[in-house]
């Protein structure tokens, strides 16, 4: 029995064709690679290799941006010599838009800068959580490169943050201490389902073989333990003059071009670059807002 639409014939084939007819293709959204610099534990140099690195993606044609999620630690914009007039707790404190928040730095790479000394943002609920998944999301629309300076350790807020990237930098040294945490963080990060690829930055090492021998290692127990393959991405000298660095001068890699330091970090951005091309090439089918939002549930 045929359904009567109440429309005459020419009308009722229209409407057939019409019903039958898929809907059209939503355009594919282009976002941001999302790249989470993590590490197990304060000062093995992830903020100094963050801001470098932003710096020579920057220098490579890519628009960059650097979110300072050490909530309640953050340095990022010391080391890029900027004074923001936002930061972090406005955003989430939900008195300025993400893109009030977004500042310019003096060497390229844009910034949203952490809040300092501020307790009240080591203590982020899921509601605040949100809003930062929303912002980063907004940021993915704008930018070629997503560098998020994420907190050391395992406090849930960090994981947060980390879990949203398609890749994880984990900054280690050669130090047992070190080496014990970073392999904390990365057990973490093998027991999700859905989990980024891990790509290992040894720094303050000197030599370079001792370098790949620290990757060898955790590279090992992170196998045979956790099950979770991780990558070398290079390793970077230990170096006085780094540690010797103050406030207000230019960072490494646009200050001592031609250091030895400034070699490896040129190495990384290479390694790292490839890496941003092949995300490119292969988009995940979910974006940043998703994966933090999947996190925040599941916390």
């Amino acid at each position: 029995m045929e359904l009567d639409l109440g429309v005459d014939r020419p009308g009722r084939g229209f409407l057939r064709r019409l019903l039958r007819r898929a809907p059209p293709e939503q355009p594919c959204r282009k976002e941001a690679t999302v790249i989470a610099f993590a590490s197990g534990k304060g000062g093995t140099g992830k903020s100094f290799l963050t801001t470098n690195l932003a710096i020579g993606l920057h220098q490579r044609g890519l628009r960059v941006v650097v979110v300072d999620c050490d909530f309640g630690l953050a340095n990022a914009h010391l080391l890029f010599g900027a004074n923001p007039r936002y930061s972090m707790q406005h955003l989430l404190g939900g008195q300025r838009t993400i893109h009030e928040v977004l500042s310019t730095t003096p060497f390229g790479p844009s910034l949203v800068a952490g809040g300092s000394g501020i307790s009240s943002l080591a203590e982020l609920g899921a509601k605040h959580m949100q809003m930062l998944a929303r912002a980063l999301s907004q940021l993915a629309d704008r930018f070629d490169v997503l560098l998020i300076d994420c907190a050391a350790g395992l406090a849930p807020q960090s994981m947060i943050t980390v879990l949203a990237a398609q890749h994880v930098v984990m900054v280690t040294n050669p130090e047992i201490a070190a080496l014990t945490d970073a392999y904390a963080v990365i057990k973490c990060l093998s027991r999700q389902i859905e989990r980024p690829t891990v790509q290992l930055a040894v720094n303050r090492v000197t030599n370079a073989q001792l370098g790949r021998a620290t990757y060898d290692r955790l590279s090992e127990v992170s196998r045979r333990f956790a099950s979770l393959p991780i990558h070398y991405l290079g390793a970077v000298p230990e170096d006085p003059a780094v540690s010797h660095r103050r406030l207000g001068q230019a960072p490494m890699l646009l200050g001592m071009p031609e250091c030895e330091t400034s070699s490896a970090l040129q190495g990384l951005v290479g390694a790292l670059e490839a890496k941003i091309l092949e995300t490119r090439m292969f988009p995940g089918a979910r974006g940043v807002e998703a994966r933090m939002l999947t996190q925040i549930r599941r916390w």
